[in-house]
């Protein structure tokens, strides 16, 4: 091509494409124009590079010109999806969890602690010290309560029950006694006169004893070393409907064969956790250290998945930032994002192809983001890029780049399970301030302030809170008022992508002068001053890229393929002279 060539860069992300025509003449690049679009299907399929070809061919009619040669990065998907994993544990806490994630009928009220003893071994228990009695999954509910009630007859001081089954409720009706009846317990390695403490919550009621940490400790008898980590525990625990838990009596156990898992290569070594235990490790340590997956309730990761890295997203652990009231949003669930380990091999060539122009794979997506944001006028020369795109979150430091599953569908994902609303709609409402319509003129803003409102709102907008769309109020909550939606927001976006760069950023043994964000996730300002927030100990400053000193943080893996390729074409056009 010649020196002076028109040249495409193309950026298919998880969320948006985006393309970037500029010049190239004497390593120099002269910028044309630019566009997006929404990307179509999963990232690297050919339908997404359909869309971009559809992209492209807009951009070259609306200027009336045409791109001689295409170039990309090479091209790596993430899934994000909310799954039911049981809450987060570290590896070695000295308590588990009983109660399955996804359970939702606990019986009775109230709080007890006392030794397990099995069903079938209750007839025959003749001490009077407080026990809990548990019922597996092969004893009908009839016979479970006819057994406890001749128990509390003949004096059994039944304090509480587990239920391997969902029969909570019918239980607790069958017995002559209120106590708290927590169903779908997992029963497997729960030995006889171990210590079990068990709590449910009268509907609206708070919890009072498993949500201290230093009661759980004297209730289980664990001495107090272990009352840092049981603080942890219980925190993750701290909503639940219904909670059970017993000491950890030795190591926790390696998943099954057929269970879900996440690996971990250490110290020359694969080590298998379970989900709920791996959420720690995922959350504290840089990525890396994850190698393989399996989830089968995630479509992607039904089988064994080989990865680059993950992150969990512990819904339930967001009233740490809003503190919401029960039943306005739905914390159950874990968003999971997961970056695959291989590349999508043809993507230029099917890009080519649907084109009829040279394509060409040039770069990888951090190094494209970071040569495309270091164009950003008076950066620091220390500065660390980051690169917040839909999937992955990118960052670049003068001698170390590091990639993390999770970025700004995690927020999308987090904020459409949380309010029970369509994807689309939590795209847009994620970003922005929204008011609460309290009559056909007057809506209330976040900050406190009534307003006027310029025309009727719609019926359907009133008594909701709405998020101001193109042409009208789009309403997406009933249960939320406007000052809760906002501290709601900032905690997800804390807990998403700002939580995720904060681990990230423990991979530079330096902390830089400013860490500059670029991608479409930088132009969100809250979450700019989340991530601020998160990088404040480290003393680390936060700025948004400025690509080319006119996009704005966005193009910054477009833009920056070609000016790659502008400094490739001038070497070549140098050693050619010489």
């Amino acid at each position: 091509m010649s020196a002076a060539g028109l040249v495409a860069g193309v950026d298919v992300g998880n969320h948006t494409t985006e393309i970037v025509l500029a010049r190239v003449q004497d390593g120099r690049v002269h910028p044309v124009g630019h566009g997006q679009a929404p990307t179509r299907g999963r990232k690297g399929s050919r339908q997404s590079l359909e869309g971009a070809a559809a992209l492209l061919h807009r951009l070259e009619v609306d200027l009336r010109v045409r791109a001689e040669l295409l170039v990309l990065s090479a091209i790596r998907p993430v899934d994000t999806a909310t799954a039911p994993l049981a809450p987060a544990t570290a590896p070695h806490a000295p308590v588990r969890s009983l109660r399955r994630p996804d359970a939702s009928t606990p019986a009775g009220s109230g709080y007890a602690v006392g030794r397990h003893v099995p069903l079938a071994a209750l007839a025959h228990d003749d001490r009077h010290d407080a026990i809990i009695v548990s019922v597996d999954a092969t004893t009908d509910f009839e016979d479970a309560a006819a057994a406890i009630t001749d128990a509390v007859g003949n004096g059994a001081n039944v304090v509480g029950v587990l239920a391997a089954q969902d029969d909570a409720v019918l239980i607790r009706n069958r017995i002559p006694i209120d106590v708290p009846v927590v169903d779908e317990v997992d029963l497997d390695g729960l030995a006889p006169d171990v210590l079990v403490a068990v709590e449910v919550v009268a509907e609206g009621r708070a919890y009072r004893a498993l949500a201290d940490p230093i009661a759980v400790c004297a209730a289980l008898e664990l001495g107090h070393e272990n009352l840092r980590d049981v603080a942890e525990f219980t925190r993750e625990l701290a909503d639940s409907p219904a909670i059970a838990l017993t000491p950890r009596t030795g190591p926790p156990e390696p998943p099954a064969p057929d269970d879900d898992y996440v690996e971990f290569a250490r110290d020359g070594e694969h080590v298998r956790y379970p989900p709920a235990q791996a959420h720690a490790i995922l959350r504290r340590e840089p990525p890396g250290g994850v190698v393989r997956i399996r989830l089968g309730s995630v479509s992607t990761a039904d089988h064994e998945t080989a990865v680059d890295d993950a992150f969990f997203t512990d819904l339930s652990a967001l009233d740490n930032g809003a503190w919401l009231r029960r039943g306005v949003a739905d914390a159950s669930g874990t968003v999971v994002a997961l970056l695959a380990a291989d590349h999508v091999e043809d993507a230029a060539v099917t890009l080519a192809e649907l084109t009829g122009r040279p394509a060409r794979t040039l770069a990888s997506e951090p190094e494209a983001a970071a040569r495309g944001a270091r164009t950003t006028p008076g950066l620091p020369p220390d500065s660390v890029v980051c690169d917040i795109g839909g999937g992955t979150i990118d960052l670049v430091g003068a001698d170390r780049t590091v990639t993390a599953a999770g970025a700004g569908e995690t927020i999308t994902v987090a904020v459409a399970k949380m309010l029970g609303i369509p994807r689309a709609l939590a795209e847009r409402v994620k970003r922005t301030p929204a008011i609460r319509v309290e009559g056909p003129h007057v809506a209330h803003e976040e900050d406190g302030r009534r307003l006027f409102l310029d025309a009727p709102a719609p019926a359907e907008a009133i008594g909701r809170l709405c998020t101001r769309g193109a042409a009208a109020l789009v309403p997406f909550s009933s249960r939320l008022a406007a000052e809760e939606w906002r501290s709601l927001r900032l905690a997800i976006k804390q807990e998403t992508v700002a939580a995720n760069i904060a681990r990230c950023m423990k991979a530079f043994e330096k902390p830089p002068t400013a860490l500059v964000l670029a991608g479409g996730g930088a132009l969100d300002d809250e979450l700019l001053r989340t991530v601020g927030e998160s990088l404040r100990t480290v003393g680390v400053v936060v700025g948004r890229a400025n690509i080319d000193g006119v996009h704005g943080p966005r193009f910054a893996v477009a833009s920056g393929l070609v000016h790659l390729y502008a400094e490739s074409a001038g070497e070549r056009g140098a050693q050619e002279v010489s």
